[in-house]
């Protein structure tokens, strides 16, 4: 999770790209029916939001957790939208993208408790 051994935890911009791209290709397969998986959209989901609490606060990172979860679904409806027109208004109308990346948020966080 942390990068090469002996190295700390990597930069949040950094750890927040791997979740968008991990969540991304979890959910474009979620929608073409090919077989999706979670594994890797959770694991770089626990190490986004172990960062954000280490560099934010606990108490802090919480609170600003469900904002946080809505502005990563609008960054992310956006690039799909640009990267997959041919496709993704039907993927939306189908799967709601924030419900799953707040899912895929509850279900790392109730693995940690």
């Amino acid at each position: 999770m942390t990068g090469e051994v002996g190295v700390g935890p990597r930069p949040l911009p950094e750890v927040r790209l791997r979740f968008k791209r991990a969540f991304t290709t979890y959910y474009l397969d979620l929608c073409s029916y090919r077989v999706a998986t979670p594994g890797e959209a959770y694991e770089a989901c626990a190490e986004y939001l172990g960062v954000r609490r280490r560099q934010l606060g606990v108490e802090q990172a919480e609170r600003e957790l469900a904002e946080e979860i809505t502005r990563l679904a609008g960054e992310l409806e956006q690039d799909l939208r640009r990267r997959h027109r041919d496709v993704i208004v039907e993927y939306l109308a189908s799967e709601s993208l924030e419900g799953r990346l707040r899912e895929c948020a509850r279900a790392v966080q109730a693995r940690e408790t």
